[in-house]
């Protein structure tokens, strides 16, 4: 189970974790009300998905270079989904795919995940090259300790 710490690789998300900023609807699925990333705004640019999604990924990825760094949780991952399912986002089906993966605690492509993400930015520099174990995890939370949001 994960909650609002980071999200381990060999954690796995479960539906109904409840945190102070979630509730449960009559399937017992999260919801997360707010948005957990800290922006005013209730409304997602594809930007924005990109850009959460991408920083998430950095914990579980190898790559040369990492510009944005955003603590992977599972709040945050539901949220995402339930944004993009409420919203019309042009490649809604590649962000889902990902954060479904993510949300049953399966990183096993991370890096591919990383690059699809990368490549939709138009990417040039900090192509990922293969999944963290779980002590590169640890270095990488400790490294960014007070870089990452």
């Amino acid at each position: 189970m994960i909650d609002n710490h980071p999200v381990s690789s060999s954690q796995v998300v479960e539906k109904g974790d409840v945190d102070n900023e979630e509730n449960k609807d009559s399937t017992n699925e999260t919801i997360v009300t707010g948005n957990p990333f800290g922006k005013g705004t209730s409304t997602l640019s594809e930007e924005d998905i990109l850009n959460y999604m991408h920083g998430m990924s950095h914990q579980k990825v190898i790559a040369e270079e990492k510009w944005l760094h955003y603590e992977m949780t599972s709040e945050r991952i539901q949220y995402l989904i339930n944004e993009i399912e409420s919203g019309d986002y042009e490649n809604e089906e590649k962000y889902l795919s990902i954060l479904n993966k993510w949300k049953e605690g399966d990183f096993s492509e991370a890096d591919k995940d990383h690059n699809i993400i990368w490549r939709l930015q138009g990417g040039t520099v900090g192509e990922a090259t293969g999944v963290m174990s779980a002590e590169q995890e640890e270095s990488y939370l400790e490294k960014y300790e007070g870089k990452i949001q």
